[in-house]
C-alpha cells in the first residue's frame, strides 16, 4: 500500500513588500499606478519606494518611528506609505482638511519624527502652517513640490536614496515585523477628540485579502480611487489592497465628477469604493453613462447610503452595495455575491472570516436574536490592535474580546447586518428612543431630497426636538407638511416625525463625506440659556 501526500500550500505573504517583490519579479512592466502626472510600473513603483526608504534611513528614520504625512492623492503619497512600511516604521496619514489645531494634536499624540506635506495645495500653504508645529513637536519636515527654509526637499531625499540604491543600499533592508504597529489612523472626530487607531501589517493584509475575496477582484481589474489616501478607505484600497493583488490603481487628486468619469473611461476602471456623494455624482448626469460603462462594482460606505441610490446604480448595470466598517474594523460586511435586493436595504452579509453579534443595550452579556436591534459587536483578523492612547482600549473591547463598534443594528437569519444608527445617534423624545437613521432613510426617499440628516436638539418640553436637515435637488422645495405626509404614507409611528425642517445648501462633512452632526447640532440648538 502506498501513501500520497499533498504538497504544502505556499506560505501566505507576511508583509506588503513580500507581495510587491513578487509583482516586480513576475510582472515588472505591469502598470501599478496612474496618477495626475503620469504612471508607474510595478518595477518603477518598487524602485522609487525603496529609494525613498533609503533616503529616510539616511536621515535617521528607524523601525518603529512614526512618519506623518498630510498629502493629496499624489504619487508621492503612495511612495511615502510604501517606503514607511518598507523600513518597518509607522504610517500616520493626516487628512488635508485639517488645520493647525488638529495637526498639532495628531503630531504630538502620534509622537511623529518626520512629517511630509506639499508646499502649497489648492491655494493653502501647508508648509507654512506645519513649520511651527513641527518645531514644537520635534518632527523633521519634508516638503513636496516646492521648498521651505525649515524643511528637507522630497526630490532631494528621493535622489539621495537612488544614489544609495545604486551603491547596494538595499542590503540595509530587513523584513518588517508584521505584528508591530504599521498605521496610526485617527478617527474623524465627528463626536469628539480624534482617537489614534493602531493597525499592523497583519491586520491590514487580512483586511485587503478579505475585501478582494468579497469583491471577486483579479489583477486585471483596474481600481479607481477618488477617496483621500489619508482616509482609511483610500489607504486600505490604494496603498494595500491594490499592491496585494498586483492591479492598476488610478488616483484622482481633486474631486471633479467629469474628470472622474473621464479617468474611469480612459483607464477602463472596473471597481471603486467611496462615500455616498461619489456614487450620487457619477449617476446624476445621464451623459456620463458611456464614460462609466466599464465600472461594474461600487462598494459604498462612509456615509449613509439611501436604498434608492443602490437600486439606481444596479439599474445602470453597476453592482453597487452598501458596505459596513470603521477605522477599527475596516470592512465587516458587503460583497458581490450578496443578494442584490438586500444590498440596497442592508449593509451586506458579514464576511466569512468576521463575526458579528448584536447585544442588548443595557446588558451586553445578553446576545440578541435575528431582527432585534442592539449594539453591533465584531471580531476578525483585521480588527485593530488598540488605540495610541491605550487608556481608551478598555472601553473599546468587551471582557471576552469583541469590538464595541458603538453602532446600532440588527442581523437577519442569513447573517446580513443592517446599521440603524449610532448609540450616540439616538434621539430621546419624551422618554422614547428614536433611531435617527430610520427617519433619515425615509426622508431621503423624497425626490426633492439629495441628503438628509436627522438630529436631536435640546428642548424643554420634549427633552429633545427632532430636526430634519436637508440638502435639496436643484430647483425644488420642501415643507415640513410634505415630510409628514410622506412619513404617514410610509406607515411609521407619529412620534418619529421631525418637528422642524431646516434646508442647507451643503452639509458640513469630514473628508470621507460623513455628515458632521456635531456641527449641525451646534448650528440648530437653542442658546444655552433658552
Amino acid at each position: 500500500m502506498t501513501s500520497q501526500t499533498t504538497p504544502d500550500a505556499p506560505p501566505v505573504p507576511r508583509t506588503l513588500w513580500n507581495y510587491l517583490d513578487a509583482h516586480r519579479r513576475v510582472a515588472p512592466s505591469r502598470t501599478a499606478l496612474v496618477h495626475p502626472d503620469g504612471r508607474m510600473s510595478y518595477a518603477e513603483l518598487c524602485a522609487n519606494a525603496e529609494a525613498l526608504a533609503l533616503g529616510l534611513l539616511d536621515i535617521g528614520a528607524r523601525p518603529g518611528d512614526t512618519i506623518s504625512y498630510q498629502m493629496p492623492n499624489w504619487a508621492e503619497t503612495v511612495l511615502i506609505a510604501l517606503a514607511t512600511l518598507r523600513i518597518g516604521a509607522i504610517c500616520n496619514p493626516i487628512v488635508s482638511i485639517y488645520r493647525s489645531r488638529e495637526v498639532s494634536f495628531l503630531l504630538k499624540d502620534a509622537r511623529s519624527r518626520f512629517v511630509f506635506m506639499p508646499q502649497t495645495y489648492r491655494g493653502f500653504g501647508f508648509a507654512d502652517m506645519i513649520a511651527p508645529i513641527a518645531l514644537a513637536t520635534g518632527a523633521q519636515m519634508i516638503v513636496c513640490r516646492g521648498d521651505h527654509p525649515d524643511a528637507l526637499g522630497f526630490d532631494a531625499l528621493l535622489a539621495r536614496g537612488r544614489e544609495l540604491l545604486v551603491q547596494g543600499g538595499a542590503e540595509r533592508f530587513n523584513e518588517a515585523d508584521p505584528t508591530k504597529d504599521a498605521l496610526y489612523l485617527y478617527t474623524s472626530g465627528t463626536e469628539g477628540q480624534p482617537k489614534g487607531v493602531r493597525h499592523s501589517q497583519t491586520t491590514l493584509l487580512s483586511e485587503a485579502r478579505s475585501v478582494l475575496r468579497a469583491t471577486n477582484i483579479g489583477p486585471d481589474d483596474t481600481l479607481f480611487m477618488g477617496s483621500p489616501l489619508t482616509h482609511i478607505t483610500g489607504f486600505a484600497y490604494a496603498c494595500i489592497a491594490g499592491p496585494v493583488r498586483g492591479l492598476k490603481v488610478c488616483l484622482l487628486d481633486i474631486w471633479d465628477i467629469h474628470e472622474a468619469a473621464r479617468l474611469i473611461a480612459r483607464e477602463q476602471c472596473v471597481w471603486t469604493v467611496g462615500a455616498t456623494p461619489f456614487l450620487q455624482g457619477l449617476l446624476e448626469d445621464p451623459q456620463m453613462a458611456d464614460n462609466i460603462r466599464s465600472l461594474r462594482i461600487f462598494r459604498c460606505g462612509g456615509a449613509d447610503v439611501p436604498p434608492s441610490l443602490i437600486r439606481k446604480a444596479q439599474a445602470r448595470g453597476i453592482r453597487a452595495m452598501r458596505t459596513y466598517g470603521c477605522s477599527e474594523h475596516p470592512t465587516i460586511s458587503g460583497g458581490v455575491e450578496d443578494d442584490p435586493a438586500k444590498a440596497a436595504t442592508t449593509d451586506g452579509k458579514v464576511h466569512a472570516q468576521n463575526r458579528v453579534r448584536i447585544v442588548d443595550l443595557d446588558d451586553e452579556t445578553k446576545v440578541l436574536g435575528p431582527g432585534a436591534v442592539g449594539e453591533i459587536q465584531s471580531r476578525g483578523d483585521e480588527v485593530f490592535l488598540g488605540y495610541v492612547d491605550s487608556r481608551l482600549d478598555r472601553a473599546a473591547f468587551t471582557p471576552d474580546g469583541w469590538l464595541r463598534t458603538g453602532d446600532l443594528g440588527h442581523l437577519d437569519d442569513e447573517n446580513y447586518v443592517t446599521v440603524v444608527g449610532r448609540k450616540k445617534d439616538i434621539i430621546i423624545r419624551k422618554g422614547e428612543n428614536i433611531s435617527a437613521k430610520e427617519v433619515e432613510d425615509l426622508v431621503a426617499e423624497l425626490p426633492q431630497v439629495r441628503q438628509c440628516a436627522v438630529i436631536g436638539v435640546p428642548d424643554g418640553e420634549r427633552g429633545e426636538m427632532m430636526v430634519a436637515v436637508c440638502v435639496l435637488e436643484p430647483d425644488t422645495s420642501l415643507s415640513l407638511d410634505q415630510v409628514a405626509a410622506h412619513l404617514t404614507r410610509a406607515g411609521i409611528a407619529r412620534q418619529k416625525y421631525p418637528e422642524r425642517l431646516e434646508i442647507l445648501e451643503a452639509m458640513p462633512a469630514n473628508a470621507a463625506g460623513k455628515i458632521r452632526k456635531v456641527d449641525l447640532r451646534a448650528m440648530f440648538s437653542p442658546p444655552a440659556d433658552c
